[in-house]
């Protein structure tokens, strides 16, 4: 370095200090964008699927908004505090760590290998990978709602034994348990998501894929619409996220073949 020159940050260990915690304050940043963006699609669709559905599929989303509303609150906390740690320090500090920070770009925080900070990137898929399961678990009820519009499932009876109670934001609501199929011994156990007349059995649509979101029974073009809706959202994150996958795991073998020598650098 020559005479007059300023600082580099592995010769300043203040400069350095600053870099890695402007690296982890966009690093929290971008999973507590991302934690808050699914939080909020999430809760929304299924506050608006909740009078419809009830049973295990509601139960796996509630399950996985849980999970991300923790993450959300952790991440946005973690953005605040090195927020005001970064106000903390010198502006002149500031400054020049900035201008060794700016070209690295923000979108490419998930898919870059090794990460600048790997705590919040660790997080951050930890968030990646709950949207993902989200997408999964939809998967069948994106595909029972597009059969139930068009005709395709298979018309079974629907035998009510009991009442239950499903709850949600906007309160709770009478539904009823039963078996689908030939009778209860052989039958297989469903919900229908209005209260019924016990001991009557009725014909309805059996799910075409009874998995996930696909377990819920569907009776109207509204809750079809709804499921149809949470599974072209959710999946669609969904192949986002598999495709930053597999931007980070080219990344990784590209520089493993790197350090090998096996690919000139």
């Amino acid at each position: 370095m020559k005479s007059g020159d300023p600082p580099s940050a592995e010769s300043d260990p203040d400069l350095a200090s600053t870099v890695r915690l402007l690296h982890r304050r966009r690093g929290w940043a971008w999973a507590a964008v991302v934690s808050v963006i699914a939080l909020i699609v999430g809760a929304g669709l299924l506050g608006s699927m909740a009078p419809k559905a009830s049973g295990a599929g509601l139960g796996v989303a509630s399950v996985f908004i849980l999970l991300l509303a923790i993450l959300a609150v952790l991440a946005v906390v973690a953005a605040v505090a090195d927020t005001v740690r970064l106000h903390r320090l010198d502006a002149g500090l500031r400054a020049r760590a900035s201008a060794r920070t700016r070209h690295h770009p923000v979108t490419a925080h998930p898919v870059r290998y090794p990460p600048r900070h790997r705590v919040s990137w660790v997080f951050g898929w930890i968030v990646m990978l709950i949207l993902l399961g989200l997408g999964v678990a939809a998967l069948p009820g994106l595909v029972d709602g597009v059969a139930y519009v068009a005709g395709a499932e298979h018309t079974a009876i629907f035998y009510p034994v009991s009442d239950g109670m499903a709850c949600s934001r906007g309160g709770c609501r009478t539904v009823t348990d039963g078996y689908i199929g030939h009778g209860t011994a052989s039958g297989t156990p469903a919900t229908w998501p209005t209260a019924v007349q016990l001991g009557q059995p009725f014909p309805v649509r059996r799910p075409l894929w009874d998995w996930g979101f696909g377990s819920e029974l569907i009776n109207s073009d509204g809750a079809a619409a709804g499921s149809i809706v949470a599974g072209v959202l959710f999946d669609a994150a969904s192949v986002l996220i598999l495709f930053a996958a597999y931007k980070l795991v080219h990344g990784w073998l590209q520089r493993r073949r790197q350090a090998a020598g096996l690919v000139p650098g």
